[in-house]
């Protein structure tokens, strides 16, 4: 078997994984939905005191908090087609890049299925399924001098339809030229 066979199995198996992991999720969201009715209806009736309650629940919060840290989040991007999207905004990023310095690099990216299905990304293990960014905070794709993306092609749905002319992070006044 060669390497690129095994890393595509592994990815593959990893992302049926953590797919597995976000529906546990939305199980664990319903018995907590669950859970706070019942404290709710016990409290309302008398049955438990408020100020007891809220002092275990903190302490049981706490520890959860903590663990949810040590743990990696798994997100993924909007699930859509990224190559028939249609009406992106027009702007004139190549033009603007010695000015903003690509600011909108630095953001956090998910990535879709479709977007690992395409084997171009480095994506952060340890953040399953961000674009992993350098040390400089910059997207990995997000190349040094120019700041121009080396996956521009390829680029998920987040990038193609980020709109930053109105964003306060990137821009003070987009028409006048004055980066945030």
């Amino acid at each position: 078997m060669d390497d690129s066979a095994s890393r595509d199995d592994v990815e593959d198996g990893l992302r049926n994984l953590l797919r597995n992991l976000i529906e546990t999720r939305l199980v664990q969201a319903d018995l907590g939905a669950t859970l706070k009715a019942l404290v709710e209806t016990l409290i309302a009736s008398g049955a438990l005191e408020p100020e007891r309650f809220e002092r275990r629940r903190k302490q049981t919060l706490d520890t959860a908090v903590e663990r949810l840290h040590t743990r990696p989040a798994v997100q993924f991007g909007e699930a859509v087609d990224k190559y028939a999207l249609e009406d992106l905004p027009q702007i004139d990023c190549a033009g603007r890049l010695p000015i903003c310095q690509a600011r909108c690099c630095k953001f956090t990216v998910c990535l879709s299925a479709q977007d690992l299905d395409d084997k171009v990304f480095n994506w952060d293990y340890a953040k399953p399924y961000q674009i992993r960014k350098k040390e400089d905070g910059y997207c990995a794709h997000s190349e040094a001098e120019t700041h121009r993306c080396s996956v521009y092609g390829h680029r998920p749905a987040t990038c193609r339809t980020y709109d930053c002319r109105n964003d306060r992070r990137i821009w003070i006044d987009f028409e006048r030229r004055i980066p945030a």
